[in-house]
């Protein structure tokens, strides 16, 4: 199914953008008529009508707050937020060196920011210690007045998820897809960017990692120090490419109560070599410098097709592997993968799978020997596509009423 364009990347970046409308995100006819101004695969349209979006509603956000409406100040500058994110996403070529990447990227941060100052309770920037630097996120509270949702003392500690996205998400874009869900359910969460995404890749140059419990072994530390976080009822939800990285880690990190995949992912080079097909995966295999040049011409031709959902990763990946070419982007897929891992995960887990995903999260499931849940969303009830855009209420009705249930019966104690 395409949605607003024929190019099927476009199909689903639009959509994407649209999903977000339940949590303040986006509103439907802004994105419909920017849409209808952009030519089917034309990238230089595509940026320059999201950012004259996201211009006017920024400003439409900065009137509201001169003049004191400060409610529909924060409903602007969350929707120029996500609008910022999406103007960027064809923005990569030679993205490390691009001020364009940088500026449009911090337009994103900044709007959010200024729309969480006006909420209550606010969402607060915050980094915690990983190797020697920090990582980025946002805290974000459970919603003032919710139940606990595990039925504890509601002003005692929460349990909280921690949450992180994929291979092309931003820490913003997690609090509408899934940290303001959590926090309506009473739940508190820590949304970060780890090595790879968001402003951990754009300003610090940290590229990904197979060993993920690097990155989410010191965030866990980071929680278990709050005092309003239930020590016991600490849950991890991976988005999309997450949907690999967040089981890699929870195969050792084992102070986690609770483990959402979403989507599940079991093996990215598999995925990678399925989209791009056996002549390329082939010329890969050589390992000759004429194959590489013959490869990379056959990815760039690749990337031009406007039949392949997700043809920007490839542009992406040299950029989140810190690689020189295309070629060797793909190659460094290779360890990315849940072969011998899946199985040493130890909690509840939840493989969330779309009927159009190509992600192969039946294959993860079955891997598992942990307690296990795996829901398949259907095309015919809209939620077929890639992280289920488009269904976002549904999506958290299926997490939280899992999450819900698993925390209020766990008994786990953290060694």
């Amino acid at each position: 199914m395409t949605f607003l364009f024929n190019d099927e990347s476009f199909s689903f970046e639009a959509l994407r953008a649209l999903a977000y409308i339940p949590y303040g995100g986006a509103d439907i006819g802004e994105v419909t008529s920017t849409a209808s101004r952009i030519p089917d695969g034309d990238e230089n349209a595509w940026y320059s009508e999201w950012r004259a979006l996201a211009e006017r509603i920024h400003a439409d956000g900065d009137r509201s707050a001169a003049e004191g409406h400060l409610v529909s100040a924060r409903e602007s500058y969350l929707r120029a937020s996500n609008y910022y994110r999406v103007c960027e996403f064809y923005l990569r070529v030679d993205s490390s060196n691009d001020a364009e990447v940088r500026e449009v990227g911090q337009l994103s941060v900044d709007s959010f920011a200024s729309a969480a100052q006006l909420m209550n309770p606010a969402p607060q920037r915050v980094r915690f210690p990983y190797e020697d630097t920090t990582l980025p996120g946002w805290w974000i509270p459970a919603d003032l007045g919710t139940p606990h949702p595990t039925g504890g003392d509601p002003d005692g500690p929460r349990p909280t998820l921690l949450y992180h996205g994929g291979f092309d998400s931003t820490e913003e874009e997690l609090y509408f897809a899934g940290g303001a869900a959590a926090a309506r359910r009473g739940y508190h969460v820590l949304a970060f960017a780890g090595p790879g995404q968001g402003t951990a890749l754009r300003d610090q140059k940290l590229y990904f990692r197979p060993d993920w419990e690097a990155v989410v072994t010191p965030a866990v530390d980071w929680l278990l120090a709050r005092p309003d976080v239930d020590p016991d009822r600490i849950a991890l939800m991976g988005m999309s490419f997450g949907g690999l990285l967040a089981p890699r880690a929870a195969a050792t990190e084992h102070r986690l109560a609770a483990l959402i995949a979403y989507d599940g992912l079991y093996s990215f080079a598999d995925t990678m070599h399925e989209m791009v097909g056996p002549e390329i995966t082939k010329l890969l295999g050589d390992d000759l410098v004429a194959s590489d040049t013959k490869a990379n011409a056959l990815i760039k031709e690749f990337s031009s097709s406007k039949s392949v959902t997700f043809r920007p990763i490839l542009a992406w990946a040299v950029w989140v592997f810190g690689a020189e070419t295309p070629a060797a982007a793909l190659r460094d897929v290779a360890p990315y993968t849940l072969e011998g891992h899946a199985p040493l995960i130890t909690c509840p887990t939840l493989v969330l799978d779309g009927e159009n995903d190509p992600g192969h999260a039946s294959q993860l499931y079955e891997a598992l020997t942990c307690q296990k849940t795996y829901h398949l969303f259907p095309a015919a009830e809209g939620g077929g596509d890639h992280c289920q855009e488009g269904v976002m209420f549904r999506l958290h009705q299926v997490v939280f009423d899992w999450l819900d249930t698993v925390l209020a019966t766990s008994s786990r104690s953290i060694a």
